[in-house]
């Protein structure tokens, strides 16, 4: 396990997934050159897709229920994305949330895992907020996207984890995985 990684992180195949499992290596998911991702997802990999259009589109690695990180099962597809693997979180049929854990996907401004919180802090309307397993960073600029750092979960004493108050404190510390969840405006 890297930095950032969770024991969720782990696959498990399951025997009756229902989703195929690619062998095609020549799937690219809408990925040429240099991957961009944004609140929406990466290619074709979207928020919201159909997760059954996705083993035409992407290699599939693996389709499975999985313990989630907030101890009840959800369905994870793994995908070969541009050389790197890239969990997506399934509901009802439709891609819901995906992870992304390498530095090769950006935002077309650089933004990804490894960005420091303080440049996360220092955009217009950033916020953060404690989560299952870290902090939270997001920011309207880059609507569904948040970027996770491993920090204390609880804000000061008496408040909140303001912009300032969090890039005062932890404003070196690096995003270690990004969550697309799709742009809702």
């Amino acid at each position: 396990m890297t930095a950032g990684d969770t024991a969720a992180d782990s696959v498990i195949v399951a025997a009756d997934s229902p989703a195929t499992v690619s062998d095609s290596a020549s799937l690219t998911c809408g990925v040429t050159g240099t991957p961009v991702l944004d609140g929406n997802g990466i290619g074709e990999l979207r928020h919201g897709r159909s997760i059954d259009e996705i083993p035409a589109l992407c290699q599939v690695l693996s389709d499975s229920e999985q313990q989630g990180q907030e101890g009840m099962m959800e369905r994870v597809v793994v995908v070969q994305l541009g050389g790197e693997t890239v969990r997506t979180i399934v509901d009802r049929g439709r891609i819901y949330r995906i992870e992304v854990n390498t530095q090769r996907f950006r935002t077309s401004d650089s933004l990804g895992v490894d960005t420091p919180l303080a440049r996360i802090a220092a955009m217009r309307g950033a916020q953060f907020a404690p989560g299952h397993d870290g902090v939270f960073g997001f920011s309207p600029e880059h609507c569904g996207l948040s970027f996770r750092f491993s920090l204390p979960w609880r804000p000061p004493a008496g408040g909140q984890w303001t912009a300032e108050a969090i890039s005062a404190a932890h404003g070196t510390a690096a995003a270690n995985r990004v969550l697309i969840i799709g742009c809702r405006r």
